[in-house]
């Protein structure tokens, strides 16, 4: 009897509909070296998922040197991967201000005027670190 070479299968875990904008399953099984899924596939839903890998994931937010704001994975790799692909949206530092100004209208006084004046302090400070930054550069 002829001794066949071993099939080598490695798990994969990918999106069901790859060219979807948005996900609602995915994936999970295993592939031979050519890339052809063996055996049955495992249907994930997405949201589920997708807060199993969040919630392992930390994240923080980094600001850019022109004031805009951009969540920052704390996997550098992670960060990398999501930065080429277009998903760590920068927002200016005004828009998100405004934005929580805009929140906050609506709030009584004694719930949000403290707020509104911690924020405006840092933003001073940040103002007053910046025009130092730029003296400095200057000189």
């Amino acid at each position: 009897m002829a001794k066949h070479p071993p099939i080598i299968l490695t798990p994969f875990f990918q999106p069901r509909d790859e060219g979807a904008a948005e996900q609602g399953m995915y994936v999970a099984g295993f592939a031979d070296e050519a890339g052809e899924a063996w055996g049955t596939l495992i249907p994930l839903d997405a949201e589920m998922v997708e807060h199993v890998v969040l919630g392992q994931q930390t994240l923080t937010v980094w600001c850019n040197s022109d004031g805009c704001i951009q969540p920052q994975p704390s996997d550098d790799s992670l960060f990398e991967e999501l930065l080429e692909k277009g998903q760590l949206k920068e927002t200016p530092l005004d828009e998100l201000v405004a934005e929580a100004i805009e929140q906050g209208k609506n709030e009584p006084n004694d719930d949000i005027l403290d707020m509104f004046e911690t924020l405006h302090e840092r933003l001073v400070r940040a103002q007053g670190m910046v025009a130092d930054e730029i003296a400095r550069r200057r000189r």
